[in-house]
This record gives C-alpha cells, sequence and structure tokens, in this order.
C-alpha cells in the first residue's frame, strides 16, 4: 500500500515540471516503472480528479488537474457550509461552521439535520426548503431565537452533484443578524424621528413613546413619567402594558396609575438626572416614590411572579424633563437595549419640544434650535448612510460637532483595541491645527496616544471608563476637577508645552464624548470650551456620535469584507495559468495578468461575453459554431465540473493561438474559466502526421 502511494507521489511530482503534460511512457520512464504500473496508477489519479488527459493522436497525454480543491472554499469563506449527500446525511461541515455550533466535525458526520438538532438548520422552515430543492437553488432568510435574542441567517439550499454521480445538496449559512439589526434600527429610528416631526398639537406624543418603547420590550409595563417643575412633582403621563397586568394594578391600587402625582424633590431631580442610560431601579414600592402602601406593592410583586425594572431618565440639553420606566418579569432579559436608549433620547428632544409648546413658556428661538437639531440629526443621517468608503469619516465627525459649536475647539481620535493607544485622527479648525502645530514642532494629526498606563497610577482608571463621557476642567484653577491637560494627553506632550496651549488658546475645559456601539469604543470626540462655558447641544451630539459610530461600525465590516476579496483577487491575478472571472449576466468583471499576457485583451476590450466572441472569433461561421459549443456544454454538466474544449482564438495583435478552455460554473452562476495555450502542441503534432506521412510516401510498396 505504502509502495503504490509512493508511486502515485513520483507521478505526480513528475507532472508538476512538465504542464504541457507526459505520455504513460514518459511517465513510466521518469519515475522508473513499467508502462503497466504507470498506466494502473495515472487512471487511478484521474477518477480521483487529480490529472487530467487529453489526446493528441492515438497517445495519452496526462497533466495535473487544474482544480481548486473544495475544502479550500469550505476554509476560505466566513460562512457556515454543510454538505448532505442524497439521504439528507451531512458529509463534510467546514470549521467555521463546527466553531459557530461548538460541535465537533465526528459528532455530525453521517447524521441527518433532524438527528444532529442544530440550532438554525435543524429549525422546520430550514427543513422544508431542503427537501423541497429540486434542481434550483433556494435563498431563504431564517430567524432563529436564542437566550431572548433573535439571530438572522440568509441561507442557500445549492443542488450538488458529487464526483461519483450521486446528488446532494450545499447549505450556505452567511449570518445576517447585524445588517438586520442596523437596517431595523436605523429604519425605527428614522421613522420615529418623522413621526416626533409631524405631530400635531392634539397627538398623545407621551403614549406613543411608551407604545414604542412597549414594542421593543414587551413584557409587564411601561410608563412615562413628566416632570413638573413648578410643583415639584413627577406626573405618569401614559402607561401601557400587558392588560392582565393594567388590570391589577388598577385593582390593587383603586386609581388608574395615568394622572397619578409623585413629589419629588430636588435630590431626587439631581438623580433622574445621571441615569442617561437604562439603570435597574430600587423596588417597586420605592419606585412609586413611596406613594401607594408597601403591602400593595408586595401584592402585586407575587402575583406577577417577581418584577424587575430599568429606569432612564428624559433628558434633554442637560435638563431632565421626566423618565421612562420599564417592567418586567423578574430575571427576564432586557432587548434591544441599544435602540431603546436611541430612542428615548430622540423622545426627549420631542417631548421637550412638545412641553415648550404645551407651556408657551420657550421662545421662538428655542422652537428652532430644536427643529434644527433634528434636521441637523436627519441630514447627518442620510449622509453617513450615502458616504462613499474613501471619504474621511473621523474629519466629517469634527467638521460636524463644530457646525453645532462654532466656537469650540474639536478634535477626534480613534481607538485602537489591539494596541491600547487612540490615534489623533481630526482637527475641526484648521487655524487651531496650525497653531499647535506651531507649539508642538510638528503636526499632531496621526500622533499615537498609548493608554498603557492609564491602569496604572496616577490614573488608576477601569476598563469600562474607556466608555463614559467626562468633562475635565483646567482653569480657572480653583474650579479644576478631573485630569489636569497634561494627563488627558497621556504624558506624551511636555507639560510646559500643554500649559502653553491653554493659554494660547484660552481653553479651560474639555468634554470628551465616547464614539461607541454595541460595547465597541471606536473612539473620543474632544471639545475644549473657554473657561466658564457651558458645553451646548450635548444631546444632538450625542445623537450624531452615535450615528457615527453606527457608520464607523459598518465601514470597518465593509473593509474587512473588501481585504478578503482583494486577497482572493490577488491571488487569481498573480496565479501563473491565464483566467477570467464571468458575472451570470454574462459580464466580464475579472481577467489575471496571465489572460491579458496570453490573449492581449483587457476588461476594456471585451467587457462582455459577446464582445469576447465577436473579437475572439472574428469569423461568424466558426464564432457560431463556438458559441453552440459553449451552451451544449454548460446545459450537459453541472455546476462544478469543468467543461474543456479547445478553440482557436484571434488575439488582440492579430495572431491565432489554439486555447484549451476549462470553464466551471459556481454555486451562484458565475463562471471561473482557465485558459492554457497549446498552439505548440498542436504545431508538433501536425508536424509529426506529415512526417509520418512522408516517410510512408518512401517506402516502395511491397512486390506483388
Amino acid at each position: 500500500m505504502q509502495e503504490e502511494h509512493d508511486i502515485q507521489t513520483r507521478i505526480l511530482r513528475a507532472l508538476r515540471f512538465r504542464p504541457k503534460g507526459m505520455t504513460i511512457t514518459d511517465v513510466a520512464k521518469q519515475i522508473g516503472a513499467t508502462r503497466g504500473s504507470a498506466a494502473k496508477r495515472l487512471e487511478i489519479l484521474q477518477i480521483a480528479g487529480r490529472v487530467d488527459v487529453r489526446s493528441i493522436g492515438n497517445a495519452k497525454v496526462y497533466s495535473l488537474a487544474q482544480r481548486v480543491p473544495m475544502s479550500a472554499f469550505l476554509c476560505f469563506t466566513k460562512n457556515l457550509i454543510l454538505i448532505l449527500d442524497e439521504t439528507g446525511r451531512i458529509v463534510q461541515v467546514n470549521d467555521q461552521c463546527l466553531r459557530a455550533l461548538r460541535r465537533s466535525k465526528d459528532d455530525l458526520i453521517g447524521l441527518t439535520l433532524e438527528e444532529a438538532a442544530l440550532p438554525v438548520i435543524s429549525s422546520p422552515e430550514a427543513i422544508a426548503v431542503i427537501e423541497g430543492l429540486e434542481r434550483e437553488q433556494v435563498v431563504t432568510d431564517l430567524r432563529y431565537r436564542s437566550d431572548g435574542k433573535d439571530f438572522f441567517y440568509q441561507m442557500q439550499a445549492i443542488p450538488t452533484t458529487f464526483d461519483d454521480g450521486e446528488t446532494g445538496a450545499t447549505l450556505v449559512l452567511e449570518d445576517i443578524t447585524e445588517r438586520k439589526q442596523y437596517v431595523r434600527n436605523m429604519e425605527f429610528l428614522a421613522r420615529t424621528g418623522r413621526d416626533f416631526r409631524d405631530m400635531g398639537e392634539g397627538d398623545d406624543i407621551y403614549e406613543y413613546v411608551a407604545l414604542q418603547v412597549y414594542s421593543l420590550a414587551p413584557g409587564f409595563l411601561v410608563w412615562v413619567g413628566i416632570l413638573d417643575e413648578s410643583n415639584q412633582n413627577l406626573v405618569l403621563k401614559s402607561v401601557v402594558g400587558n392588560p392582565i397586568a393594567l388590570d391589577t394594578m388598577h385593582r390593587l391600587m383603586g386609581v388608574k396609575l395615568e394622572g397619578m402625582t409623585f413629589p419629588i424633590s430636588t435630590a431626587d431631580t439631581a438623580a433622574l438626572i445621571q441615569y442617561q442610560t437604562l439603570v435597574r431601579t430600587p423596588p417597586l414600592y420605592r419606585l412609586l416614590h413611596m406613594q401607594v402602601p408597601e403591602e400593595i406593592c408586595r401584592q402585586i410583586k407575587e402575583i406577577a411572579g417577581g418584577i424587575d425594572s430599568c429606569l432612564m431618565g428624559l433628558v434633554s440639553k442637560a435638563r431632565i424633563v421626566g423618565d421612562v420606566v420599564i417592567s418586567l418579569s423578574s430575571g427576564a432579559n432586557l432587548p434591544n437595549r441599544d435602540l431603546i436608549e436611541a430612542f428615548i433620547r430622540q423622545a426627549a428632544i420631542a417631548i421637550d419640544r412638545k412641553i415648550a409648546d404645551d407651556s408657551l413658556r420657550q421662545s421662538l428661538e428655542r422652537e428652532q434650535e430644536q427643529v434644527r437639531n433634528l434636521l441637523f440629526l436627519s441630514r447627518t443621517a442620510m449622509e453617513l448612510v450615502d458616504m462613499p468608503a474613501e471619504a474621511d469619516l473621523y474629519q466629517y465627525v469634527a467638521d460636524r460637532i463644530d457646525e453645532l459649536i462654532p466656537d469650540a475647539r474639536v478634535f477626534v481620535v480613534s481607538y485602537d483595541e489591539g494596541n491600547w493607544q487612540f490615534f489623533m485622527q481630526a482637527i475641526a479648525d484648521e487655524n487651531f491645527r496650525e497653531g499647535l502645530k506651531q507649539s508642538l514642532g510638528f503636526d499632531i494629526v496621526g500622533m499615537a496616544f498609548p493608554i498603557g498606563d492609564l491602569f496604572g497610577a496616577p490614573y488608576g482608571e477601569a476598563l469600562p471608563a474607556l466608555f463614559t463621557s467626562r468633562e475635565h476642567i483646567f482653569r480657572p484653577t480653583s474650579e479644576a476637577s478631573g485630569w489636569p491637560i497634561y494627563d488627558v494627553c497621556f504624558r506624551q506632550i511636555p507639560e510646559e508645552i500643554c500649559d502653553a496651549i491653554l493659554s494660547r488658546f484660552n481653553i479651560g475645559k474639555l468634554s470628551s464624548i465616547r464614539l461607541a456601539w454595541a460595547n465597541r469604543l471606536f473612539g473620543i470626540a474632544g471639545i475644549f470650551l473657554p473657561p466658564g462655558e457651558v458645553l451646548e447641544h450635548r444631546q444632538v451630539i450625542e445623537l450624531f456620535l452615535q450615528q457615527a459610530s453606527i457608520a464607523l461600525a459598518r465601514r470597518q465590516t465593509e473593509n474587512r469584507l473588501r481585504r478578503s476579496e482583494a486577497r482572493f483577487r490577488d491571488v487569481i491575478d498573480s496565479s501563473p495559468v491565464a483566467a477570467a472571472i464571468i458575472e451570470s449576466d454574462g459580464r466580464y468583471s475579472f481577467l489575471n495578468r496571465a489572460f491579458t499576457d496570453l490573449f492581449g485583451y483587457t476588461l476594456a476590450d471585451i467587457p462582455t461575453g459577446r464582445e469576447w466572441f465577436r473579437q475572439a472569433f472574428p469569423d461568424a461561421a466558426y464564432r457560431r459554431e463556438a458559441i453552440a459549443a459553449w451552451k451544449a456544454d454548460r446545459e450537459e454538466n453541472s455546476r462544478g465540473a469543468p467543461r474543456p474544449r479547445t478553440f482557436s482564438v484571434r488575439c488582440k495583435s492579430g495572431e491565432e493561438k489554439a486555447i484549451l478552455f476549462r470553464p466551471v460554473e459556481l454555486c451562484d452562476g458565475t463562471e471561473h474559466v482557465t485558459y492554457e495555450d497549446v498552439t505548440e502542441d498542436r504545431r508538433a503534432y501536425r508536424v509529426l502526421v506529415e512526417e509520418i506521412a512522408r516517410l510512408q510516401r518512401q517506402v516502395p510498396p511491397s512486390p506483388g
């Protein structure tokens, strides 16, 4: 057995150095084996798909097969791939799928999807698609819920034919959860933004907010409370939720929750202001400001089987206008937390405007400012969605903040999580940038700020500190708080230069606001203000930075995809074998360098298959013959199977070449074609035939 393996290895090694191929006799001589032994091993290698054979006269010429192994495709993609045989049993799984499912290959091979009981793939919806699979591939979206969260996958079920002629199916699953979530979140915020903008005086904005929050976190109750500053009361404006829960509360309390008022002190108001994200609340008795008897609160909790609540302040421009409380069954996870927080911030702006309009206590300038803020966010949302990949997103962020606060000095740094450092990416004001350059002696844009020392003395910070917004007061020194400017620069700029910068640009404080989304930090926007100045438009800036954070997350995902595609194209482009990729609509999307070297044509010369046939086969009759052969081969062969055929091709230079075409149709209908110049082989064959004929003419006929 070992000897047979060694012979096959020697044959493959010999063929590797003879790309034009070898006859059986040549192979036998090269490896020192008998012709019969070489022929037997070559036949085995041909069946295994490792060598190709073509006939030249009566001789068979063998060469290495120009095929990409299925395992290479399985490992190359980031998608989850399973291959089933005709009985529906798993015969192959790629590593990405095994890691995602947390299973080993031995656990899955040979099982049906029902027996394997896999998430997503073993669902009735997925199995129904697979069982109904016929000749055409089917693409469907699947929803999977786990631990209270929704996950979305796009599944391609592709009919597959194996080398032995057996049929099966290839399942390709792409995780589109982030894409779905991103689109859903942006559509939700855009819709609610339009709804807030279009609300009339008679529309109940508080009920709208409660209903929208409850739609994102259905459970027990959601209520919206508004602060009555004149009477220092918190008024429940709307309560929505489970009808049974509403009835229970009403029955036990004896009054409807809507309209209830709770006295609230200045200290309570201060506590609400700090809750600009969703936080767990104290027990129900304290949550209702001790205005409902404790025994009734206990009964409500017992009937509900326990209640957990989260609270977030409705804060607009650092002013508390109310709060939103979400109550769920005890132990339940709060879904859509980030989207709810973003919506509550959006709602806070809208409610604040509503209160101002209803109470007539706000000036026309404040109303116009609210409109400008909403228009600003709508415009930036659209600009971020439409922004081209080459645009400087960090500079865009700095310029838009500068647009909101023209008198401030704005900079944006990015965060390199792998190396624990910030990079200065953008400064809004060119005069400020030039002034820093003069003070430092170099351009600060591009400078790195390592933060490894942040978690030791003198900072003593924890990692979550990077995800919080902060304010550092430098001057006047009597009011100084937070870090000094030298520490803000992570001690990368000499202390005397830091002090000189404060004086030169009249900087009194720094407000730093995070660029973060889905627990990932992308950077920080810093806003330098003069002494005593208060940061305006904070709420709008935070909402805008949240938009920008989503755009940064999307861009990083797109950049990783582009790098992956570029690596794939580089591999093909650097191949010595001429190759082309043809889209399912007949467009040529890629020609490697070897193709242009062989034929002289570029993509500009042959953008479509029609143009290729017109130039490569100028003779109309021969062109029709080539097109007919191409179509016939495609109909007779399955996807993934090569369709070798030789044609005479006219190059761009006018030279005619004999080309061996090896087209392969991929799973998405794309064609991958390789081209081999066999002109010399054909010329040698013709010379051989002519020489044999000449020798035959020289031999005199036998007498009689």
